[in-house]
């Protein structure tokens, strides 16, 4: 789901895609040229909105905000996913969820027509962008789609 492209754009909307609370408090980049943690502006650096003075709400135009899925690994391949927001943290992912390697959620994170599905693993953390606890010592083993990317398989293993 992304913000409306044109037209009137409210911070109850930016906050929703964002999976806060609608009526979150919200201010657009807070008391200083540089946007503060907690502000709107701050919060979608990640999704690409425009870090520099001066900000209005037509830099959310079009922006879909995502969350990262950090340290996934091949072998010795590390790799960032991303990952639409409305999910919440990584531990919510499941199967038929898209993976993507861009912030914007417009390029896939493995795409390989006709090929085969990829393995994708990560440790356990304490973090939010782990999908596994780290408590135990978890693995995550993830399987990828090789055409659309989407989660096929998705487990905590204990290694």
């Amino acid at each position: 789901m992304a913000l409306p492209s044109s037209g009137e754009i409210k911070a109850s909307q930016i906050n929703t895609e964002a999976g806060r609370s609608s009526s979150a408090n919200a201010p657009l980049s807070g008391s200083s040229s540089t946007p503060q943690a907690g502000s709107l502006v701050k919060i979608y650096e990640g999704a690409g909105v425009n870090q520099s003075a001066p900000h209005s709400y037509s830099e959310f135009y079009g922006v879909t905000f995502s969350l990262e899925l950090s340290d996934l690994f091949i072998e010795e391949f590390t790799y960032t996913g991303y990952y639409d927001a409305s999910i919440g943290d990584a531990s919510n992912l499941s199967v038929g969820d898209v993976i993507y390697s861009d912030p914007s959620l417009t390029t896939k994170l493995y795409d390989n027509p006709g090929g085969s599905d990829q393995t994708y693993n990560q440790s356990g953390t304490a973090s939010t962008t782990t999908h596994c606890p780290a408590t135990g010592g978890y693995l995550m083993r993830m399987d990828l789609n090789s055409t659309t990317s989407e989660i096929e398989l998705i487990q905590c293993d204990q290694v």
